[in-house]
């Protein structure tokens, strides 16, 4: 099984800052404590995610992304299993591990969960590079969706579960979207590659698409008006 040095949240911090891939794989000692907020986030998205697994029932989870869930997911796949949850793949030194992968009889289809009310273009690129690796490690994708909540909905309520998410489609892959993505995962190992840290100007990306984790040894010489200014971008 093909090893791998970048993932998916690995690519979208790339895409964000390129010293906080750095920091985050060669100094993650360095890196700032979660807050409260952040961890009650990251549990609404994986209890999110399990309760839309149930629009699929009845699939087979595969363990913690690695080489061994890469290699369960082959096995899976090729015992004809008609729905998995966390399918792991690795394309291109890349590992994703996709929410819900259902086989009918139009193909493979994809779909990733998401617990936000909206759509980021993140999002979009995030789906996009599972897509890559997916169909670069060899299994051809009849679609691929987002999934995300209606939160005009409640998830306590008592009504189908199909009316708690929206679907949205994401558009075929051309060869320009995957030679970007290309062009990036090569600049990233690249850069992980390096001696040391590259030099990066504080800035907007210090907030945006996410506030970054690397930001207490970023801006340690910062005046406080500075870090209000930066911290400002996020509201």
């Amino acid at each position: 099984m093909e090893s791998y040095i970048l993932s998916k949240s690995t690519y979208i911090r790339g895409l964000q800052c390129h010293k906080s891939l750095y920091l985050n794989r060669h100094r993650p000692y360095l890196r700032d404590k979660l807050s409260e907020e952040q961890l009650a986030k990251f549990a609404r998205g994986h209890q999110v995610g399990k309760i839309a697994q149930q629009l699929f029932p009845g699939g087979i989870e595969v363990p913690r992304p690695g080489k061994v869930a890469a290699q369960k997911t082959a096995d899976l796949i090729t015992e004809g299993c008609p729905i998995i949850y966390e399918a792991c793949f690795i394309h291109n030194e890349v590992i994703v591990a996709l929410d819900i992968l259902v086989k009918d009889d139009l193909g493979w289809k994809a779909y990733e969960v998401k617990s936000s009310g909206q759509l980021s273009e993140t999002y979009f690129r995030d789906a996009r590079l599972q897509r890559y690796v997916i169909e670069g490690s060899g299994l051809s994708l009849q679609s691929f969706h987002l999934i995300h909540r209606d939160l005009e909905k409640d998830l306590d309520e008592n009504i189908p579960l199909s009316d708690l998410f929206l679907f949205t489609e994401l558009e075929p892959a051309n060869d320009e979207l995957m030679s970007g993505i290309e062009n990036d995962l090569q600049l990233m190992k690249e850069v992980l590659l390096q001696p040391k840290s590259p030099s990066v100007v504080p800035g907007s990306q210090c907030m945006k698409p996410y506030p970054c984790d690397f930001r207490t040894v970023c801006w340690k010489y910062l005046t406080e008006g500075d870090r209000d200014n930066l911290l400002n971008l996020n509201l």
